[in-house]
């Protein structure tokens, strides 16, 4: 995949990871050698299944690396239950044309949300997902403010996500407009985000929009969390696991080109997490020095 997507970015095209969380195989390798624009929610029928939770935890964890990728949505037809368009991409032109070309520019730009229904606007500091403040030594204090609007499904909650985290959560009661302002502590480089809550089943709880974020950096830091670092290095282990145990060699020279991508991911990223003072123990079988 990861020539592919090279293949596809020299030539301006948008290059979007499907259906998170599944399959993870190369896509945090992929992410981590900047091949990917944006990162799909994939949805087969909104009135069975929503936004899934744990693809927004993978998500999350490459924005949690610094990795300000957006997020959009898509629908697969596997068969006649699956709902083409139940889940949807928003992504903000501007004073642009619309054109295919600009809505691609639009979706890398990131000012997107994904929703199975509600539309929404967000805004921290005056600034769109997409964007990113710059923050002094000690962090500061950022206005957020935020607008829901549906024609449909019920508004339950309506919250702020900071780092992972809902840090302000308004009740909505079912109603199908909504709109707050929050100030938000930020002591440490994280992200801001929009997260909607709401069901066309009539369950509650469920994730209904989610808008990509703002990337906030204290002292010119980017966001970096251990535990996340880790989590997404052992995925591109995985990786490599699979390509020398179970995946087929057909030809040596594709296999050594695609085994040393999937290396130089793991490579910078261990890198990374080096610069910023993160060691652990590696994989017995991707020991230094070791192939």
């Amino acid at each position: 995949m990861a020539e592919w997507a090279e293949r596809c970015i020299e030539q301006n095209g948008l290059v979007v990871l499907p259906h998170a969380p599944n399959p993870q195989a190369e896509r945090a390798a992929d992410i981590v050698l900047g091949l990917a624009h944006a990162i799909e929610m994939m949805t087969f029928n909104p009135f069975d299944l929503q936004i899934t939770p744990y693809g927004l935890l993978d998500w999350y964890r490459y924005l949690n690396l610094g990795y300000q990728i957006p997020v959009v949505g898509g629908s697969d037809k596997m068969d006649a239950a699956s709902l083409l368009g139940g889940i949807r991409t928003y992504a903000h032109l501007g004073e642009r044309e619309f054109t295919y070309e600009n809505w691609m520019a639009a979706v890398k730009l990131g000012n997107t949300f994904v929703t199975v229904g509600p539309l929404l606007e967000l805004e921290v500091e005056g600034l769109s997902p997409g964007s990113r403040l710059d923050l002094p030594l000690g962090g500061g204090k950022l206005d957020v403010s935020w607008r829901v609007e549906s024609a449909a499904l019920p508004i339950e909650k309506v919250e702020v996500v900071v780092g992972g985290f809902a840090v302000e959560e308004q009740a909505a009661d079912g109603a199908l407009s909504a709109a707050g302002s929050f100030t938000v502590s930020v002591h440490e480089s994280t992200w801001i985000a929009l997260r909607v809550r709401g069901s066309l089943g009539g369950r509650s709880g469920e994730i209904a929009a989610h808008s990509s974020c703002v990337q906030a950096r204290v002292d010119g830091a980017r966001p970096f969390k251990r535990e996340d670092a880790i989590a997404v290095l052992e995925q591109i282990e995985g990786a490599i696991a699979y390509v020398d145990t179970l995946a087929p060699k057909p030809a040596a020279r594709q296999y050594k080109k695609i085994r040393a991508a999937i290396e130089a991911a793991h490579t910078r990223l261990h890198q990374l997490m080096h610069r910023q003072g993160i060691y652990h123990e590696h994989n017995p079988l991707h020991e230094h020095g070791e192939h």
